[in-house]
């Protein structure tokens, strides 16, 4: 039990990680990309992106481990 949920954990990882590379914020093409306030607004917002899918893929994965080990503790 805990094993499958180790391997669920790490699908779900590696999917939002695949999903979060392909929509990674770019620079347009129509945009000067030697603006230094462009550059800085693009890695906020990567930074941003980053951060927030991080999270979408940790957390619940986190929760999923931890309660695996709580159930098959307890039973």
């Amino acid at each position: 039990m805990r094993l499958l949920t180790i391997l669920a954990a790490l699908a779900w990882m590696v999917g939002v990680a695949w999903f979060a590379w392909t929509m990674l914020p770019q620079l347009p093409l129509d945009v000067s990309a030697s603006d230094p306030a462009t550059l800085e607004a693009l890695n906020a917002a990567r930074m941003q992106h980053g951060l927030t899918f991080a999270a979408v893929a940790l957390l619940p994965a986190m929760v999923v481990i931890l309660a695996s080990r709580l159930l098959t503790r307890s039973g």
